[in-house]
């Protein structure tokens, strides 16, 4: 199985345990005095992470209150509802997030935190799930998405 690729990146400490899933939104004003924020701020804006590794190295923060931790991350699964039609299990989809109304009851599944609209996933699993009445798509079905990595591996013959 091929390793996911890792970022070395610094969270509050509460957020600094394996399986921990978070969303970065970017920098406070605190964080522009900081020595260190360049390490801090190095993921994408609107990316889901999942923290999968701790590192010894512990850090004052005038942000999170118990301190900084660093770590490492990768990106994390993202699960989202999409047009039946596209939802092939291992295959690349762009995803292009439906205008839609945010009362309905399933806006945050067809919406969820992590995933940019205008960016390519693959379809890892077409999840099980109780079909859904939409009035933009009559049919979205609950899939697993990773974001299309910037470099995909080589095949040798």
């Amino acid at each position: 199985m091929e390793q996911k690729k890792t970022r070395v990146t610094i969270v509050g400490s509460a957020y600094a345990k394996p399986g921990i899933q978070f969303v970065y939104t970017g920098k406070t004003e605190e964080c522009e005095s900081c020595s260190i924020s360049r390490v801090c701020h190095n993921l994408e804006i609107g990316k889901r992470y999942e923290v999968v590794a701790i590192r010894a190295a512990n850090h004052s923060c005038p942000v999170h209150l118990k301190g900084a931790v660093t770590v490492d991350v990768t990106e994390a699964p993202v699960d989202i509802r999409i047009p039946d039609g596209l939802a092939k299990k291992n295959t690349t989809v762009l995803i292009k997030l439906p205008v839609c109304d945010e009362a309905c009851e399933w806006y945050a599944e067809c919406h969820p935190a992590g995933v940019v609209s205008g960016q390519k996933y693959i379809i890892t699993d077409i999840l099980p799930d109780d079909l859904v009445q939409c009035r933009v798509d009559l049919k979205p079905v609950m899939v697993r998405v990773i974001p299309l990595p910037d470099v995909l591996p080589k095949i040798s013959s």
